[in-house]
């Protein structure tokens, strides 16, 4: 299990899957409860999942991004400061966070979303992933 959050080593895109789903969708579940008893809370907790998800993202670039790490961990730091801005926005802007309508703050999600789908789909050369 610490090898899980640990940012040395690599998982294939099935494990990066995997891991997401086991660990992201419950803390989802009590961020989700947590905003609706108390948005700090909440958000503060949000944070915390991000930086829980990062290392999963981080082991996966490492794998699909190998030979070009460069390239890799710009694209990953770039996803990272996004993600973080975005979550610093909706912490500070309480009205928008707790708004179901569109925000164009919402459109930084797309580089994300499209690096997220990159690294898990994209196969890499490593035949036994060590993470």
């Amino acid at each position: 299990m610490k090898n899980w959050f640990n940012y040395k080593g690599t998982i294939s895109g099935k494990t990066y899957l995997f891991r997401g789903l086991v660990v992201g969708l419950p803390l989802i579940i009590i961020t989700e409860v947590l905003t609706g008893f108390n948005y700090y809370a909440g958000a503060i907790f949000y944070f915390l999942l991000l930086f829980a998800l990062f290392s999963f993202r981080y082991k996966r670039m490492s794998a699909v991004f190998e030979d070009k790490m460069d390239t890799g961990k710009k694209l990953f730091y770039v996803t990272v400061a996004i993600d973080l801005i975005i979550a610093l926005y909706y912490l500070i802007d309480v009205e928008s966070g707790l708004s179901e309508e569109f925000s164009y703050v919402d459109l930084g999600e797309i580089p994300i979303f499209i690096f997220i789908i990159y690294i898990l789909f994209k196969n890499s050369d490593i035949k036994e992933h060590n993470g």
